[in-house]
């Protein structure tokens, strides 16, 4: 049985982006994988009554350190987008999203087995594929060269994730609406419900800095000592983070 029995392929492309769905989906079809193109959200192109169906300020200020840039809105509106049309549209029992900006490293199909371990079974349940750090945390899957880890702290990003149907369902509806960043609400388990797993070696790799960087940079100039305090900010709510997922990763062990 090949990997796309079980699993559909989404790639999240921007329209502008055109060179870069080239590249991801002729890299996808050397491996005999078709993908569906997800039109990702411009952020920019929102308008004021788009945003606040999705984000609010008060809930920002609930959940975050800072306003988010139109750029995170559109990631994250995009994201679920991509799990919209997955739970509605597919008949596929799990799917894989993809960024435009990653390739898979080596066969997919060697891949497989830790695949559907991660995400098989009622519980609701994703499996990242990339982390840039080493990841600390439970082993929950093991064979060699493919450990798959629960993690204390979920890392950030959201370049490539495998989802069950249940922790996409469990994803939309939780996160509605938001005031942070989608990598640092996955971050948030004890809130979602969602078991986030990791896997210890990276299935893609980032290729972002061959096609001009991230999408969602930022290139404002701000005053130094603006930055100084979001950076402060950015270090306490990280360490806040760090705490409440070991506490809420003790009590689930």
């Amino acid at each position: 049985m090949s990997t796309g029995d079980e699993f559909a392929y989404y790639v999240i492309n921007l329209d502008r982006s055109k060179k870069r769905w080239q590249r991801i989906n002729e890299h996808l079809q050397s491996l005999g994988i078709e993908s569906e193109r997800i039109r990702a959200v411009y952020g920019a192109d929102l308008l004021d009554e788009e945003i606040t169906r999705y984000y609010t300020p008060d809930l920002n200020q609930k959940q975050f350190f800072m306003p988010l840039k139109l750029a995170e809105i559109g990631c994250f509106i995009s994201h679920q987008k991509a799990l919209e049309t997955f739970v509605n549209e597919s008949e596929k029992s799990h799917a894989i999203v993809l960024e435009d900006d990653v390739e898979f490293i080596g066969n997919i199909d060697e891949y497989k087995h830790q695949w559907l371990d991660a995400v098989q079974g009622q519980d609701a349940k994703i499996l990242k594929l990339y982390s840039r750090r080493k990841v600390k945390g439970v082993l929950v899957y093991s064979k060699p060269d493919y450990n798959t880890i629960r993690p204390r702290l979920v890392p950030l990003g959201t370049q490539a994730t495998i989802y069950n149907r249940a922790a996409a369902i469990k994803l939309l509806e939780t996160y509605r609406q938001f005031g942070m960043p989608i990598d640092v609400a996955y971050q948030h388990f004890w809130q979602h419900g969602v078991i986030v797993l990791v896997s210890a070696s990276n299935h893609v790799k980032e290729i972002s800095s061959q096609l001009g960087g991230s999408n969602i940079s930022n290139k404002h100039d701000f005053l130094l000592t603006y930055k100084i305090k979001r950076e402060l900010k950015r270090s306490w709510y990280r360490f806040k983070i760090a705490l409440l997922s070991l506490y809420h990763f003790s009590k689930a062990q």
